[in-house]
């Protein structure tokens, strides 16, 4: 993932969500407007590159193409920084169930000698 430019702010987009904002911004290409000004003053981002908010369009028009585009962008990126921290999680759960694995097999062992004597 790469960080672009929208209206001004880093936005975190994967390639063909990148993609995919380039095509929307020709399709609204005119000969008073190119089709970037109608993502003007519709987002709000985080330090890095997260969508925090999307506006309802008060200043421009823009369109509801548009409007849903930021809202799939924004959700798809707090999806993936949450399985982010859930795949963290699970290896730290794997990690502390393999150290308690280890040390359940050195009590039985140390059990297994004191039963022997």
């Amino acid at each position: 993932m790469a960080k672009r430019i929208i209206d001004n702010k880093q936005v975190d987009l994967t390639e063909s969500e990148y993609a995919m904002y380039q095509k929307i911004c020709r399709s609204y290409d005119g000969p008073h407007a190119k089709g970037e000004d109608y993502f003007k003053d519709l987002i709000e981002t985080d330090g890095n590159g997260i969508i925090i908010f999307v506006k309802p369009p008060t200043k421009m028009y823009s369109s509801l193409e548009i409007y849903l585009f930021l809202i799939s962008v924004m959700i798809n990126q707090h999806l993936r920084l949450n399985r982010e921290q859930v795949q963290i999680f699970i290896k730290e759960a794997k990690n502390q169930l393999n150290d308690l694995y280890v040390e359940g097999r050195e009590l039985i062992k140390q059990i297994r000698d004191i039963n022997k004597e």
